[in-house]
C-alpha cells in the first residue's frame, strides 16, 4: 500500500488535472463527438500526446459504451488501456539474485536529476553489495563533490581521475578496478550533455565504447534519466541519445511537480524501452520501481488496484 500512496500523492498535479477535466467533460451524461472532443483535448493537454490519444478515442469508440457507461466505467476502461500501452515497459532494474559485475552508465542533460538519482539508486542496490562508482564528469568540479558526499553517505567506494582528464579514460580506469577488486556494481556519472551538442555526445559515446570494450563479458546498462517536468520534449531527448548510444533503460524524475505526466504513456508507445523508476518526490526513497498498473490508476484517480 506504501507504493501506492507514493504513486498517488506524487502524481497528485497530472492525476487532478486529467480525471477532474474528463468528468468534467462527461457533464453532459452522453458520450457523444463533443463529449470525446473534450476527452481528446484533455488528453492531449496532460501531453499524453496525439497518438496515443487517438488510440485511446478510437478505443472507446469501439467499446461501444455510450449508451451504457458512468464516469467510473470510462476511467476505468482508460486506465485498463494506459495500462496495456505501459505495461511491456516494466522491468526491473536491480535484482537481488545476481552475482556477476553490472554496469551502470548514467546519461542525461543537465539538471535531469541524474546525480541525486545515482545516489537514490546506490541506497536501493546496497543490501550488501560491493559498489564502485566513478565520477566521469572531469569538467565540473561541483558535480564531482556532489557525486562523492552521496558515495560516502551510503558507504560506496568512489573513483574520481584529476580536473580536465579525458572523460572516458577515467571509465576504463573504474573498469580496471572494479574488474580486479571483484565489485558487485559499477556506476558511472557522465555530465550533464546537452543533446544538440554533437562533440559532447560524441564524448559519451566514447566512454561508452571504452567501457564495452573493458566490459565484454558484463551486463553493461545505459541509463537515460529524464526530467518529467519536461512534458513531450522528453520524447526528443529519448530519440537523440537513443541512436547514439542505444539506451537499454529509462528512469524519470520529478512526477511530482508536473500535471503532465502523461508523457510518459507517450515515449512508452513510441519506444520500447524499460522504464526502471520513477521520481515521486524529493526524498531518497521517492524514487519507486515503475508499476503500469498503479500509475495509469493514479493519473485517474481510481481507488481500487490490481
Amino acid at each position: 500500500m506504501d507504493v501506492i500512496n507514493k504513486f498517488k500523492n506524487g502524481l497528485k498535479k497530472t492525476s487532478a488535472f486529467i480525471s477532474k477535466n474528463i468528468i468534467f467533460s462527461l457533464k453532459s451524461g452522453s458520450l457523444d463527438s463533443e463529449t470525446l472532443n473534450e476527452i481528446e483535448t484533455v488528453l492531449i493537454s496532460a501531453d499524453i500526446g496525439l497518438e496515443v490519444t487517438q488510440h485511446l478515442i478510437a478505443k472507446i469508440k469501439n467499446k461501444k459504451i455510450k449508451n451504457d457507461f458512468d464516469n467510473s466505467k470510462l476511467l476505468n476502461f482508460l486506465s485498463e488501456e494506459i495500462t496495456g500501452i505501459l505495461s511491456k515497459n516494466e522491468k526491473k532494474l536491480i535484482e537481488d539474485s545476481e552475482k556477476s559485475l553490472k554496469v551502470f552508465i548514467f546519461i542525461g542533460v543537465n539538471g535531469s536529476g541524474k546525480t541525486t538519482s545515482i545516489g537514490k539508486i546506490i541506497k536501493k542496490i546496497h543490501n550488501n553489495k560491493k559498489i564502485l562508482v566513478a565520477a566521469c564528469d572531469t569538467f565540473r568540479a561541483a558535480a564531482t563533490n556532489q557525486l562523492k558526499e552521496w558515495s560516502d553517505q551510503l558507504k560506496a567506494d568512489f573513483f574520481q581521475g584529476s580536473i580536465n582528464q579525458d572523460p572516458a579514460s577515467v571509465a576504463y580506469g573504474a573498469c580496471e578496478k572494479a574488474k580486479s577488486e571483484n565489485y558487485d556494481y559499477l556506476i558511472i556519472d557522465t555530465a550533464g550533455r546537452l543533446t544538440n551538442n554533437t562533440n559532447l555526445v560524441n564524448q559519451l559515446i566514447k566512454i561508452k565504447s571504452v567501457v564495452s570494450k573493458s566490459m565484454l563479458n558484463f551486463d553493461i546498462r545505459t541509463l537515460l534519466v529524464l526530467d518529467g517536468t519536461n512534458g513531450s520534449n522528453m520524447i526528443r531527448q529519448v530519440e537523440t541519445f537513443n541512436k547514439s548510444l542505444e539506451v537499454s533503460g529509462m528512469i524519470i524524475t520529478k512526477l511530482d511537480g508536473t500535471a503532465k505526466g502523461g508523457a510518459l504513456i507517450s515515449i512508452a508507445k513510441k519506444f520500447e524501452i524499460p522504464i526502471h523508476f520513477v521520481g515521486l518526490g524529493e526524498k531518497e526513497d521517492d524514487l519507486v520501481e515503475f508499476n503500469a498498473d498503479i500509475f495509469s490508476r493514479s493519473i485517474l484517480e481510481i481507488e481500487s488496484y490490481k
